[in-house]
C-alpha cells in the first residue's frame, strides 16, 4: 500500500509564496520618495501656473505627491476651490494644492 505524506509535502513551497509577498512588499517601500520640498517662489509659481490653465483652459501635466510616490497625469482643470485649496481634474482627479510639485502646460 503506498502511504503518501499528503499536504505536509508542500509545506516548504508554501512558505517561498509567503516570502515572495514580503520580498515584494519590502521592494516598494524601498522605492518611496520623501515629499519634494518647494520654496514660496516654487509655489507661487505654481498656483500662478495652475490659475493659468484654468483660465486659459490648456491642458497640463501636473506631478503630485500621492503615498510616497511621485505621480504624472494629464488632464483640464476643471474646478479650483481656493477655501480648501483643492483642484479639480476633468480626469476625476482632486489634488491639494501641497500635493502638487510640478505643473507644466501642454
Amino acid at each position: 500500500m503506498n502511504k503518501d505524506r499528503g499536504m505536509i509535502k508542500w509545506m516548504p513551497f508554501n512558505s517561498l509564496m509567503n516570502g515572495k509577498t514580503i520580498i515584494n512588499n519590502l521592494i516598494n517601500e524601498k522605492s518611496k520618495v520623501q515629499m519634494p520640498t518647494l520654496s514660496e517662489d516654487e509655489k507661487r509659481e505654481l498656483e500662478n501656473n495652475i490659475i493659468n490653465a484654468y483660465y486659459t483652459k490648456d491642458k497640463v501635466i501636473i506631478t503630485y505627491y500621492k503615498n510616497g510616490y511621485l505621480l504624472k497625469t494629464k488632464s483640464y482643470i476643471k474646478k479650483i476651490d481656493y477655501t480648501y485649496k483643492i483642484i479639480y481634474l476633468e480626469n476625476n482627479i482632486n489634488l491639494l494644492f501641497r500635493q502638487i510639485t510640478n505643473i507644466i502646460l501642454g
